[in-house]
């Protein structure tokens, strides 16, 4: 009988190649494929909610993959923790129906992207440092427009096989003295499309682009949005 395994994951993507799977460099997907091949003596082929880029991490990655193995969930579940590395972990694990998709079924992913505003080796790995002063209440202003459903390709790395349109249903900050949240929320999301939204909005509180350029990005008349770099990016939920 063939099982439908069910995983929750948390990695440190710092010293990953993203979530998709490498010939000859270490991704996670590739790590937790490994480890079941070791364990069941299958090929399996783990399917991911999303496949965050090089250098982004997740706190509530999902993914499911096939098995004829018929090992206990907790079993698989110590048994991956033991043979990948200690910057990524099975958090839960469980059975689910044959049309639980984790990349298809998922209805919204949330990502936080942090931003701090003062240097600090200990958060540099986790958060963006921005050195430069910025205008948070022009940014604030300017979010509504993101939201909702809009083409997003010139958001994002955009090969063009398949549609742009994404629904955006939060786009919002969470402000501290030295700390700033991106919260996005999206039915999908395109190849670096968080980290565009992210870039341009910071690029318009200094003063790089003025509100009204936010209809020229999406009409793809702005060419050289710079992408936020991948350190502050972290998956937090995805919602099924």
């Amino acid at each position: 009988m063939v099982r439908n395994i069910k995983l929750h994951i948390e990695y440190d993507g710092t010293d990953f190649y993203g979530w998709q799977y490498q010939p000859d460099r270490r991704t996670v997907q590739g790590e937790i494929e490994n480890a079941l091949k070791k364990l069941t003596g299958e090929e399996i082929k783990v399917i991911g909610a999303g496949r965050t880029d090089q250098g982004v991490h997740a706190l509530g990655q999902v993914a499911n993959f096939h098995t004829r193995s018929q090992l206990t969930l907790s079993q698989l579940q110590r048994g991956i923790n033991a043979l990948i590395g200690d910057d990524v972990y099975i958090r839960e694990i469980g059975e689910v129906d044959e049309q639980f998709h984790a990349r298809f079924s998922a209805k919204t992913k949330i990502y936080h992207y942090s931003i701090i505003l003062k240097p600090s080796p200990l958060q540099r790995r986790y958060n963006w440092y921005v050195p430069f002063a910025f205008d948070i209440e022009l940014i604030k202003k300017v979010i509504p427009q993101i939201q909702g459903e809009h083409d997003f390709t010139h958001f994002s790395v955009h090969n063009g096989n398949s549609t742009g349109i994404c629904l955006m249903t939060n786009l919002s900050l969470k402000v501290s003295d030295f700390q700033i949240t991106i919260v996005l929320e999206a039915n999908r999301f395109l190849r670096k499309m968080a980290r565009g939204i992210v870039g341009f909005l910071i690029d318009l509180g200094r003063g790089r682009f003025a509100p009204d350029d936010i209809n020229r990005v999406f009409a793809g008349e702005i060419k050289d949005l710079y992408f936020a770099p991948p350190q502050g990016l972290c998956l937090i939920k995805v919602n099924y």
